[in-house]
């Protein structure tokens, strides 16, 4: 038997207990997970952190997509496949174990506390081994997704403090995304997916609010209820703006690649302005020192 790409192994494991585990930890690496959690993380815990992680989750799902494309390398036979929110995509490197290891693995290189670290690497690995499990991807899928997410954490952790040009004007890092946007839309092995461009603008967006954030009375809220209360209501708001958007793109035609942008600017502008607008509305936050200029919270 070959380990690297035979799953029968996995199959007299299953139960029917496992397998609801299983969805459950596959579910923290796709896309609506991710962007709430992100999104609620910025609102009540570090925006700093946060900021960050949506970076590295950016770039990473490009690079995933990207590398899909051009490996083109099969998924597991359809017949031993428990989950079918995959389509038609291809395997080669697994989207959940590399940017589950980037998510997890940077907010434990974060925090630095040994807790963070043994919680953080069990759900990274819990997510890795659950592709395994539902028989979408491959051992081979899964450690190439992890070591490219790795890869990225410490190429971003070197470079980071030294791009001072890039963190002195949200200008920079405009320019920066809208470069390497351009040239994976030329270079793309076949069709670009179409959020391409939505997570670019959102991007572009979040760097700007980032930048000034103290002049817009920006803070996360200092007490557990507060936290909580501001979670709360940025996801309801948050559930609302997407079916809002959801039924705007089926009742308005836009270019598509036009309406993709747009929608990064509208989630963007959503999750970094108004919705901490409304929980700095709702004295839901900490007044600010009052020492004038921009905060200086880089990346």
């Amino acid at each position: 038997m070959n380990l690297w790409h035979d799953l029968q192994w996995v199959l007299p494991l299953r139960t029917p207990a496992l397998t609801q585990l299983a969805f459950g930890l596959s579910w923290l690496g796709y896309t609506t997970f991710i962007m709430f959690f992100i999104a609620i993380g910025y609102w009540t815990w570090n925006r700093a952190i946060f900021y960050r992680l949506l970076i590295l989750v950016a770039f990473n799902a490009l690079l995933n997509a990207y590398a899909k494309d051009w490996i083109q390398d099969p998924r597991p036979p359809l017949a031993i496949r428990l989950d079918d929110l995959v389509g038609a995509s291809y395997g080669l490197p697994s989207g959940h174990a590399q940017i589950g290891t980037v998510l997890w693995m940077w907010l434990a290189w974060e925090l630095r506390r040994t807790g963070a670290w043994v919680l953080c690497s069990l759900i990274a690995v819990g997510v890795m081994a659950s592709r395994l499990y539902l028989g979408v991807h491959d051992l081979e899928d899964v450690v190439g997704g992890a070591l490219l997410g790795a890869t990225t954490l410490v190429l971003f952790e070197a470079t980071r403090s030294h791009s001072t040009r890039l963190q002195s004007h949200p200008a920079w890092g405009t320019v920066l995304v809208a470069m390497i946007t351009g040239l994976a839309l030329w270079s793309w092995p076949g069709d670009a997916p179409e959020y391409l461009p939505t997570l670019a603008t959102w991007l572009v967006v979040a760097t700007w609010c980032q930048h000034y954030e103290r002049p817009l009375g920006f803070t996360v809220p200092n007490t557990p209820w507060k936290r909580v209360a501001a979670g709360l209501l940025g996801a309801v708001c948050f559930l609302g703006e997407q079916k809002i958007v959801k039924w705007a793109g089926i009742h308005y035609t836009l270019d598509p690649v036009l309406w993709a942008a747009l929608k990064g600017v509208v989630n963007g502008g959503f999750v970094c302005l108004l919705v901490p607008w409304w929980i700095h509305a709702l004295n839901l936050t900490p007044p600010l020192p009052n020492h004038g200029g921009v905060l200086q919270n880089k990346p």
